[in-house]
């Protein structure tokens, strides 16, 4: 190998290198964000003290006597946790096809995972996208209600499947959700728990596969290949 060939070797190298910081910080952000809705979604759900209420004050349900209202401060981290995924999700699309053009050009082994990876964090976007937003609108109105007067929100109609990434009218209304009929119960735990979960386990596969297509390619582990067994005629059985 000439000393212009090891250049470009070590530079196509680099290029990876680069990528796969990048890549895993991503993947991990990612991870972050889907962690942070299934945790709000269960503190939403479970815990609401006398000390600390987590959705805003309404006529059936009103505050504790002197408690903190953190419903604000859980709107603002659905609302920074739900754009970062999007724009995480984009990057890492984008990362992972700068991957697989620079190991086409160089022609190096392990492609096929790295395209793999690519394949499902095509798919992990279009999951993790809030599609119910786009049928899911809220509609506000101010009542009177002695002595304070409070406001009035109501979810518009549902449609279709809904994207993993839930948004604050949804979590408001929805989170309290009856655990009778069984039916309404298993379809809440899918929407807010299932749903992302389904969507670390594609995130992990694409981590995984990326991974191990980048190991190829650096060298770092050695490519298993599989040798056809010969039948007695001489040719592959």
């Amino acid at each position: 190998m000439t000393r212009s060939s090891l250049a470009v070797a070590a530079d196509y190298a680099d290029a990876m290198l680069v990528a796969r910081r990048w890549k895993n910080l991503l993947f991990l952000l990612l991870m972050l964000f889907l962690l942070i809705e299934i945790g709000v979604f269960l503190g939403v759900r479970f815990y609401s003290g006398s000390a600390v209420t987590l959705l805003p004050p309404t006529p059936n349900h009103p505050a504790p006597a002197g408690a903190r209202d953190m419903s604000s401060a859980i709107e603002w981290l659905i609302n920074f946790s739900g754009f970062l995924s999007i724009i995480c999700v984009v990057v890492l699309c984008a990362i992972l096809l700068l991957i697989v053009g620079i190991m086409l050009v160089g022609r190096l082994i392990g492609i096929s995972h790295v395209t793999s990876a690519f394949v499902w964090c095509v798919v992990l976007a279009a999951l993790l996208f809030p599609w119910q937003s786009l049928w899911n609108y809220p509609v506000a109105d101010t009542a009177q209600s002695s002595p304070t007067p409070f406001e009035n929100v109501e979810v518009g109609p549902r449609y279709g499947l809904p994207g993993v990434l839930y948004t604050w009218p949804e979590l408001e209304h929805r989170a309290h959700f009856p655990t009778d009929p069984r039916t309404a119960a298993i379809i809440g735990w899918a929407r807010f728990v299932g749903w992302p979960v389904f969507a670390l386990i594609v995130l992990f596969s694409v981590q995984i596969r990326s991974s191990r297509g980048l190991k190829y390619a650096l060298g770092e582990t050695d490519v298993k290949a599989v040798v056809p067994a010969m039948g007695a005629g001489g040719g592959p059985v």
